[in-house]
Formats: C-alpha cells, structure tokens, sequence
C-alpha cells in the first residue's frame, strides 16, 4: 500500500492516506518536516539496525498519522569492539542521459561523487556500560537540466553527520539510553524543483541536531 504518487517530491503515501499524513521516526524521534512531513536525512546509513514500515494494527504510542508509521533504529555497542568503514563513489556520466537532455545536446560532465562513513562501538565496561558512534562525510556535485529552458544547472551538496549513543544497564531488567545526532549542511542549487531561470539559484546553510532519552 505504499507509492510515491505524490503532490511533492520525497514524499510516499501509505494505505491510501494523503502524502503529507505519515510518521517518520529515528531512535523514535520525529524527523518529518512541519510543512509537508516529509523525512529529513538526519541519519548515517551505516547506523542503522533496522527499519520498519507500520501500516496497520499500528500500536497506541504512536499518533499524528492516517497513513504509516516509518521507524528506524539504529545500532547500539555491546561486550566486543567493532566497526565499519564505508565508502561509496558515483558518477553523473555513469547514467545515460534523458531523452530530454538528448534533445537538447545536453551531456552529464564526469565528476567523482565520494561519501564517506564510519562506525565504531564496544563496552566501557563490560555487561553494564556500552559506547556506539558514527560520522559520515558527504560531498556532491549533480547537473541538473532544468525543464522547459533546457539550461544544465550543477547542484552542490556539503555536510557532516555525527552520532552518538550511550546505553546503560544500571539493575537487571533496566536499560538507560542516551544518543545525540547531528548534522552540518551547506547546498547549492535552483530555488524551487519547478525552477526555469538557470539564475535562479540559493546556497543554503543549516545544522541540525536531535537528541533522544529513553529508559526501559
């Protein structure tokens, strides 16, 4: 029951509610914008556990929704140190051009794309103290052809993406987790997706954070 035939882009609809009516959670925080609730990238891929999709029989801790429910946990330390290290390239060149771009004598430059994510987690102390962090570190350039003009625009997109987590076990059957997530973003590009004037451009600057506490 999901699709993405929507009024706007990054959104979904689910079980047929309108697209701007789901819940997009990390760590069960909320990171859909308060607009058209659209989720926001405040995660590092190579962090996350798991994800779940919620379409019906949905419990009653979560609300503010008539469609779904997206949650996303990510990884916590446990009793042995561990990590990852990932790195992944891409190429505008590497995909073939529209039949738009085609018309038009439009051609994707060849620019290597690099992101870069790291994880690492273990005990502080074993059995009752763990640790778990990541960073990811993203810098991309994408043409875009703008329609109607047919004008090659190269968006830019810099950030930063740090987490923390702390989990504790101060008595059997008790669990404490504390995490912190942040970001750091700075982008180039057309103003809206709709956008004709190749003139018609912004450089945005944000940072983001959330922080979540919870105790079982």
């Amino acid at each position: 029951g999901l699709t993405n035939n929507t009024p706007n882009v990054n959104q979904v609809t689910i079980s047929g509610a309108v697209a701007y009516d789901n819940v997009f959670l990390v760590d069960g925080v909320d990171i859909g914008d308060n607009l058209l609730a659209r989720p926001d990238d405040l995660y590092i891929e190579e962090a996350v556990e798991e994800t779940q999709v919620l379409s019906s029989g949905i419990s009653a801790e979560f609300g503010r929704f008539s469609g779904g429910v997206v949650n996303v946990v990510t990884k916590s330390g446990g009793n042995l140190f561990s990590g990852t290290f990932r790195s992944n390239l891409s190429n505008a060149a590497w995909t073939e051009e529209t039949p738009y771009e085609k018309a038009n004598n439009q051609t994707r430059a060849s620019k290597m794309d690099r992101y870069y994510e790291g994880t690492l987690g273990g005990p502080v102390k074993k059995d009752r103290l763990w640790f778990f962090g990541a960073v990811r570190s993203q810098k991309s350039e994408t043409p875009t052809t703008l329609a109607q003009t047919a004008a090659q625009i190269t968006a830019t997109d810099e950030q930063s993406r740090w987490e923390l987590k702390v989990t504790g076990k101060p008595a059997t059957n008790q669990t404490l987790q504390v995490a912190y997530t942040g970001r750091s973003k700075t982008t180039f590009g057309p103003s809206l997706p709709i956008t004709i004037d190749p003139t018609a451009t912004d450089e945005q600057d944000r940072t983001d954070d959330t922080r979540v506490k919870t105790g079982v």
